[in-house]
C-alpha cells in the first residue's frame, strides 16, 4: 500500500532535519553524562585514552558511514538511506543503553557514527533537491539548527537524568536518543522522493510530478517545473558525460570549489567546537 506524500517544503524539512537532532543528542549525550558520578563509578573513572576512545568513537562512525553514504545513496535514494541509517542509530542506541563496561560504550557509539555519517551528509542533499529555488538556503539552515536544538535537549535531559542514582541515571538519558529516531522513521515515508535521483534512476514520469508536486502544486507545464527539469537533465548528462569519475571535482576549474568545501568544513571541525560541546560537563 502506497503511503500518501507531503510536499509541504518545511513539513519536508521538519521531518528530514531530525536526522541533524540525532547528531546533536549523540554529541551533548556524552558531555553531559561524562561528569556525573555515576558514569565515573560504573565505568571505574574512565580517562586519558580510554575517554579519548569514548569520546572520538561518533567520529569514527561518521568517517564509515560518509563513505558508505554516496554508494548507498546512489543506490536507495537519498531518502531510504536515511531511513537505512536509522537501524545503526537504533542498534547503536541499544548497545549503549545495555553496555556492561567501556567496549560496549565504543561500539555503541561507533554505530551512532555510522547513522550520523550519512544523515549529515544526506539530509542536506535530500533538501536542496527536494526543496523550491527561493526556500534552499532557508531549509539548508534548518538542518544545523536541528543539531543544535539536539545539543541544547539532551544537556537538559542529562542534567535531570543525573538526579537519578545509578547505572540507571545515563541508561535513561541514552535511552531517549530512540524517540527522535523512531520520530524520524515515521515520518520518512510520507516524504517524496528526490526528483534528481528518480531522473538519474530514468523515471522520469515520477520525477516529473514530483517536480510538480513541489515547486507548482501538480501544474507540469509550470515554468518553473520546466526549468527546473532542465537543470536537472543538463546536469545529467555532464555527470553521464564525465563517466561519473572523481576526476570532475578537479577539472576546469573545479579544484577551486572542491578545495573550499573541504577546507571549510576541515577548519570549522579543527576550531575545537566539538572539543568544548563533547567535554565541557
Amino acid at each position: 500500500m502506497k503511503l500518501p506524500k507531503v510536499y509541504n517544503t518545511y513539513f519536508v524539512a521538519i521531518i528530514a532535519t531530525v536526522g541533524g537532532m540525532l547528531f546533536g543528542f549523540d554529541i551533548s549525550s556524552m558531555s553531559a553524562i561524562v561528569g556525573t558520578k555515576q558514569y565515573v563509578h560504573y565505568f571505574d573513572n574512565p580517562h586519558g585514552i580510554i575517554q579519548g576512545a569514548i569520546g572520538s568513537a561518533l567520529a569514527a562512525g561518521s568517517v564509515v558511514g560518509s563513505i558508505m553514504a554516496g554508494p548507498l545513496s546512489d543506490w536507495k535514494g537519498r531518502r531510504d538511506s536515511i531511513f537505512i541509517a536509522c537501524f545503526f542509530w537504533l542498534a547503536g542506541t541499544s548497545v549503549q543503553v545495555s553496555c556492561n563496561g567501556w567496549g560496549m560504550l565504543i561500539g555503541g557509539r561507533v554505530l551512532n557514527g555510522v547513522c550520523v555519517g550519512i544523515t549529515s551528509s544526506q539530509v542536506p542533499v535530500y533538501l536542496a533537491e527536494i526543496a523550491k529555488h527561493d526556500k534552499r538556503g532557508a531549509i539548508i539552515v534548518i538542518q544545523q539548527l536541528a543539531i543544535e536544538w539536539g545539543i541544547f535537549f539532551m544537556f537538559f535531559i542529562g542534567y535531570g537524568c543525573s538526579f537519578i542514582p545509578g547505572a540507571a541515571s545515563f541508561r535513561t538519558a541514552w535511552g531517549i536518543q530512540f524517540v527522535p529516531c523512531v520520530i524520524l522513521m515515521m515520518g520518512i515515508p510520507f516524504l517524496p522522493r528526490s526528483p534528481r535521483w528518480l531522473a538519474k534512476k530514468d523515471r522520469t514520469e515520477e520525477a516529473i510530478d514530483v517536480l510538480a508536486n513541489i515547486q507548482a502544486n501538480g501544474q507540469k507545464d509550470d515554468p518553473l517545473v520546466l526549468a527546473e527539469w532542465e537543470e536537472i537533465t543538463t546536469v545529467l548528462a555532464a555527470e553521464r558525460a564525465s563517466g561519473n569519475k572523481i576526476s570532475i571535482f578537479f577539472k576546469n576549474g573545479m579544484w577551486r570549489r572542491t578545495l573550499a568545501g573541504f577546507s571549510v568544513q576541515a577548519w570549522q571541525q579543527m576550531s575545537g567546537a566539538n572539543v568544548m560541546v563533547s567535554f565541557s560537563g
